[in-house]
């Protein structure tokens, strides 16, 4: 199965080294629009790149190998991954993949009314079996669904409240937000994303965006029939292997350090952290904090829906996938970390 990356930014490009060393995907290669850093970046990496075919005289005379047109990229895969900057997913569809019948992933920056469903891996993997258009749905909605979707599985959940504290930009991103304010958005898309992942979901969301880099952090207030206890929350995450549960970390900084400290490239965690200082069980309702690493937590729902969309199986995808990435030990030594 032949699979090409369409955009080589944050997550194409995480999503391209993934894909390069899966056991049962090829990777043709991956587009690049402008001849930068990350061009380069592809050539060291072993990337095949492919460019415009109007630019790949610019690009090769500044010393950056090309392997040939989108057009030829796209022509070589049975499906492509669109990681383009938010909003161009839908003129790629209709100018590119419609007109070559060719499936397509989108990222989650897309509306959903671009694919016929949108995708996580622990919710919904099955129904992607043979879709040809799919949406993973954005990093925050990605966390939600991870612990979502447990919970519901044992328990009644009557409403969640969610509240999300933003990063103001990617670590890489030079526009930046403003220094000396908080940006809100009431009822923010994140509660009609998860529904259209856990469609019985009973949830409402309001985003802040504040001036950091690192990571997302969000809360939920969960009101259930019958509330679990701390115990039974704890016990039910530990056999979730893309959820760490982190006992004693009190700041963002100290998890990505602490990532680092360990050799995670990129300090990259796949995984949603549950603080497990912040749980309170009160009443029938549970509250709950968690890190959501917003470069890389839709790496492993990519690959996932890739091979949900061929026919894997859900259970033999998510081992390879989080083997693939090493979730499993950074799930155990984050931990052991915060213990």
């Amino acid at each position: 199965m032949n699979i090409c990356v369409n955009g080589y930014g944050t997550i194409g490009k995480r999503v391209a080294e993934a894909l390069s060393a899966h056991p049962k995907l090829r990777l043709v290669g991956a587009s690049k629009y402008t001849p930068d850093q990350d061009a380069r970046l592809a050539n060291i990496k072993g990337i095949r790149l492919f460019v415009p075919s109007e630019s790949i005289k610019n690009f090769e005379s500044k010393g950056i190998a090309v392997s040939g047109s989108v057009d030829d990229m796209i022509a070589q895969a049975d499906l492509v991954i669109d990681a383009s900057s938010d909003g161009k997913g839908l003129a790629n569809k209709n100018g590119v993949y419609l007109p070559r019948s060719k499936p397509a992933l989108f990222q989650g920056g897309e509306s959903e009314d671009i694919a016929e469903m949108s995708f996580n891996a622990r919710s919904n993997f099955d129904a992607a079996k043979g879709k040809r258009y799919v949406r993973v749905v954005s990093c925050n909605t990605t966390a939600y669904c991870r612990l979502l979707k447990p919970l519901a599985e044992h328990y009644t959940i009557k409403h969640v409240d969610a509240f999300l504290i933003r990063r103001g930009a990617d670590p890489n991103d030079a526009k930046g937000s403003a220094l000396n304010a908080v940006e809100w958005k009431a009822k923010s898309h994140h509660a009609h994303d998860v529904q259209t992942v856990i469609p019985a979901i009973s949830i409402a969301s309001t985003a802040f965006k504040v001036p950091h880099t690192i990571a997302h952090i969000n809360s939920m207030s969960i009101q259930f029939d019958e509330v679990p206890s701390k115990d039974a929350i704890a016990e039910l995450f530990s056999k979730e292997s893309r959820v760490a549960m982190l006992n004693s970390a009190t700041t963002s900084a100290q998890i990505m350090e602490a990532a680092r400290d360990i050799g995670v490239k990129r300090y990259d965690t796949y995984a949603v952290s549950l603080l497990m200082n912040t749980l309170q069980v009160n009443g029938n309702s549970a509250f709950m904090s968690f890190f959501v690493p917003q470069e890389s937590i839709v790496v492993p729902e990519n690959v996932d829906a890739v091979c949900a969309h061929f026919g894997m199986g859900k259970q033999e995808s998510m081992k390879i996938t989080d083997d693939l990435l090493g979730i499993g030990r950074i799930k155990k030594e984050l931990e052991a970390v915060f213990a």
